[in-house]
């Protein structure tokens, strides 16, 4: 690859990240349906015309948004099954450092998660269909940690149930805390979280 080509490169990449940073700026102050394409290059100092060789709606620029975020969430519950994996249970403090992750990601990508979670059920059938994609995929992993804690002793139960309140409790306890402007001490809300969620799934 020529200096020439990788520049090329480097440079569009660039411009693409300001279209995104710009749309979630704009996303944030106007909401996403009374965003146009003119706010979005407004902010970023460039022409509608440009942002069309990089994106071909304001929709597809979230869903590249949403989608990062979605895999980092959906990574960090996979990382539990490195105990899994030496078969035992993981510990309470892997838990807690699981939300941790989740408390600090919640709290630097705030108005992407108000986005997501706020915004994007008023867009159209296929944005709402994307949303919920991502919210399975994350009940997904969930449940394998559920099935897994019931092989190790926890109470009988429907992984499938549970996996859905844990992923309903750990995101709407997240998002609360945002628009809360992180009211509760984050290690507060992470022992309570940590100690409903675990007691609730292992108790008899």
């Amino acid at each position: 690859m020529s200096l020439r080509v990788k520049k090329s490169e480097i440079i569009k990449k660039e411009k693409r990240n300001l279209f995104i940073i710009s749309s979630l700026s704009v996303f944030e102050e106007k909401g996403f349906n009374n965003t146009r394409i003119k706010d979005i290059t407004k902010k970023a100092g460039t022409s509608v015309g440009n942002f069309y060789n990089y994106f071909k709606s304001k929709e597809e620029v979230i869903e590249v948004l949403i989608s990062g975020l979605a895999e980092l969430m959906i990574s960090k519950f996979r990382e539990l099954f490195v105990y899994f994996k030496e078969n035992r249970i993981p510990p309470i403090s892997a838990v807690k450092y699981l939300f941790r992750g989740y408390a600090k990601m919640f709290k630097a990508k705030s108005e992407t998660f108000l986005i997501f979670f706020e915004q994007m059920g008023g867009m159209d059938k296929k944005y709402r269909i994307k949303r919920n994609e991502i919210l399975d995929k994350f009940t997904y992993e969930v449940e394998k940690i559920i099935v897994k804690l019931i092989e190790f002793g926890a109470r009988d139960q429907n992984p499938k149930i549970t996996a859905r309140i844990w992923t309903s409790t750990v995101l709407g306890v997240f998002i609360w805390w945002i628009r809360s402007d992180f009211e509760l001490e984050e290690e507060e809300l992470i022992e309570n979280l940590t100690d409903v969620l675990v007691k609730g799934t292992m108790s008899k």
